[in-house]
């Protein structure tokens, strides 16, 4: 098993037999600047939630603790920088070959993250794979999606420059733009993050995601 050496980054092999892709990238030294949280825990429910911060490491930082209500109901996820997107997907991609990815799929992304996550999840869904969901939190550019994403929605603040999603030809899922300003006061692009308001929209929703697929499960026969 592949473990992170990456000094300034923390990623635990244990609970992850399914998450080393960020492992995997980071290993070696290759991104001194990379900051990494895995969750370390044993899940109890199926599914792979990837967190895509923006810029830097330091903006963001409300995807961790949204990780960490997520990694508390026994889900497996991982928090890392928009900038490491494709190693993520050829990890996902290498493992959908052997039949070893835990859906449902899901990704959340805040401002640069925001733009990658349907880039990011059309290219997974180009190999056949389905991503369950995506939630974007303000992108800061026009962003499009393609086929194999069930569901995605845009949450953006209006800009002076266009900043909403839209599908490729491809595309046969759910699209959603909810511009926030319309919806609620308070969020800007800093802080859109953090507000718990809109993470229990986004929480509520791969529960019910998860929730399904766990019943999908049980509803198969056994060996």
């Amino acid at each position: 098993m592949r473990v992170l050496k990456n000094a300034v980054s923390t990623c635990s092999p244990a609970g992850f037999a399914r998450l080393l892709f960020l492992c995997l990238f980071l290993s070696g030294g290759l991104v001194s600047t990379a900051q990494a949280n895995c969750a370390d825990i044993r899940p109890t429910k199926p599914g792979e939630i990837y967190f895509m911060r923006g810029l830097a490491n330091i903006f963001s930082l409300g995807l961790d603790a949204f990780a960490k209500e997520i990694s508390d109901l026994g889900i497996e996820n991982c928090v890392f920088n928009h900038t490491h997107w494709q190693a993520v997907v050829n990890d996902v991609v290498e493992r959908g070959y052997k039949n070893e990815v835990s859906e449902p799929v899901i990704i959340v992304g805040h401002s640069l993250g925001a733009n990658i996550a349907p880039l990011m999840a059309s290219r997974i869904g180009s190999h056949g794979i389905k991503v369950y969901y995506v939630a974007m939190m303000d992108p800061v550019e026009p962003t499009r999606v393609g086929k194999n994403v069930r569901e995605i929605e845009n949450f953006y603040l209006p800009k002076n420059k266009d900043t909403l999603l839209r599908p490729t030809r491809d595309f046969d899922g759910d699209l959603k733009n909810t511009n926030l300003k319309q919806w609620r006061q308070g969020f800007d692009h800093f802080n859109i993050d953090e507000k718990r308001s809109l993470r229990s929209i986004i929480k509520k929703r791969i529960l019910e995601l998860v929730e399904s697929t766990m019943q999908e499960n049980d509803a198969q026969p056994q060996d």
